[in-house]
């Protein structure tokens, strides 16, 4: 269709390719003469304008084309960055996981790691990481998060029917429907279960409830779950290692202590019977003097009260020679070895000292298993080490306290266990306390010898005894010994 002769051009670039003009004038003449003439023209710039409109329309098109092409593009790039974030999301939780497995080796933070990351990206209801047991017929709960569903009972029965072992033996993912909400009520529910393993060692498996059915779960969920089930593995297993590793240190370094005093206690003791014999003999004779001269002097009192401390002072030094000889016996006489029970050795050291405790408000409890085994050994000694232990824990609660005796046997041997509220012992004395000599009770008449004895007896016996505590909160004396300890060979000769 003609524009209007009034209408303005287009564009000077389309005013120039098109003769819109010439039209214009055209149409004007056709208003006079020669009009075959002027159709016949106005028929050529027709076609010329129709022509033009038509490139226009294919440029227009290829516009479009480009434009097209140029959106394709722009949607694929947000694709793009969407996928690139969704990975950026994943490495930041694989990111964090790795570093809590990092600044901790305890089992409770990776687990609580790997339960708050799976929730960024998995919606689940109910969580736990169960450990396998070869010689259990159930799973062991290691860490477990509860919703509406009681996780525990529920992967309990796929135990029982095969389903864990299936999945174990497939090591990856699996999805088993929760057919139970499907039949109940037509809900949807299911249990996403995840092995552990690490070097072909089955640690567990982490087990997850959702409430969505089987066939909406993506590849990309399974996929990360997995990876981090991977890393948690490998966490556990360290964690296991190094607490092991520990522990063995720990024995070692307890396996050193233990035998520097016994080096210490053989060397002390070699020596102390000796200076003992040396030193009792002319003690004596220095002690029957003094009374005599203390009878002869009753009417001075100024000589007298001189001779009286010289008195007490030797009997004391008279007494740190008994302690003296005492630890220098190696070895228990041969009628005095066999069979005793501990706990009416126990109950004996503590009616002997029960009325001490009344009077300083000190309660003492004795928790003892039922049919404890008879043990081998001298039960004088063993009842020696039970006083002292039980009067080194009232020297500790001068305030009043309780302590707790307890006794417990497994196959080859027998603890027992002494645990005051009182004030404990400082960090950097807890490591000389079994030393002779060694006390922090001099102003009080303490010998510093009841602890490195009783340490001796029970090393006789082929035992140990150990002690922790905690500065203000109170001490435990843990006293171990074998049901059949053999008698010191020393003993048994003439």
């Amino acid at each position: 269709m003609a524009a209007h002769p009034d209408q303005p051009p287009v564009s000077a670039t389309l005013d120039e390719v098109l003769p819109l003009t010439r039209v214009r004038e055209l149409l004007e003449q056709l208003k006079g003469a020669r009009q075959e003439e002027i159709g016949w023209e106005l028929g050529i710039h027709y076609d010329t304008l129709a022509e033009g409109i038509r490139e226009f329309a294919v440029r227009t098109h290829g516009l479009e084309e480009e434009n097209r092409q140029l959106n394709d593009r722009l949607a694929r790039g947000q694709q793009d960055y969407v996928e690139l974030r969704e990975s950026m999301d994943e490495l930041l939780n694989l990111h964090e996981l790795s570093e809590a497995i990092s600044s901790s080796f305890r089992i409770e933070d990776i687990l609580d790691a790997l339960m708050n990351l799976s929730k960024r990206f998995l919606d689940y209801d109910s969580c736990g990481v169960f450990a396998l047991d070869d010689g259990s017929e159930r799973l062991t709960q290691m860490s477990l998060r509860l919703g509406e569903l009681d996780l525990e009972p529920r992967l309990q029965s796929k135990w029982e029917d095969g389903i864990i072992d299936w999945v174990m033996r497939e090591r990856r993912p699996v999805i088993v429907e929760d057919m139970d909400i499907l039949t109940s009520d037509g809900g949807e529910g299911s249990f996403v279960i995840v092995p552990l393993i690490v070097g072909g060692k089955q640690i567990g498996i982490y087990a997850l409830y959702c409430r969505r059915s089987k066939d909406s779960f993506t590849a990309g969920e399974l996929e990360l779950l997995g990876v981090l089930a991977n890393q948690t593995a490998v966490a556990i297993e360290n964690s296991r290692l190094y607490t092991d590793l520990r522990e063995a240190h720990d024995q070692l370094v307890e396996s050193q202590r233990q035998l520097l005093l016994s080096a210490k206690f053989a060397a002390i003791g070699e020596l102390a019977g000796g200076v003992a014999h040396e030193v009792n003999n002319p003690l004596q004779i220095i002690l029957s003097r003094v009374q005599l001269m203390l009878a002869q002097n009753r009417g001075n009192e100024k000589v007298a009260a001189g001779l009286g401390l010289v008195e007490n002072n030797v009997k004391r030094i008279s007494k740190i020679i008994r302690a003296l000889l005492g630890f220098s016996r190696h070895n228990s006489e041969l009628a005095d070895w066999g069979s005793f029970d501990v706990a009416v050795a126990l109950a004996q050291a503590c009616d002997l000292l029960r009325h001490q405790f009344d009077s300083r408000h000190i309660e003492i409890t004795l928790d003892l298993d039922e049919n404890l085994p008879e043990i081998q050994g001298n039960v004088g000694e063993i009842e020696q080490v039970f006083i002292n232990l039980i009067l080194n824990a009232q020297n500790a609660m001068q305030g009043g306290g309780r302590l707790t005796i307890s006794a417990r046997a497994d196959d080859d041997s027998l603890s027992v266990c002494f645990s005051d509220t009182g004030c404990g012992i400082p960090p950097e004395v807890l490591d000389r306390i079994f030393e002779p000599f060694f006390t922090t009770r001099a102003e009080e008449g303490g010998t510093g010898l009841g602890l490195a004895v009783s340490y001796n007896i029970v090393a006789m016996h082929e035992g140990t005894l150990t002690v922790d505590s905690v500065q203000g909160e109170g001490t435990t004396f843990r006293m171990r010994l074998p049901l059949n300890a053999i008698q010191p060979q020393a003993a048994s000769g003439p």
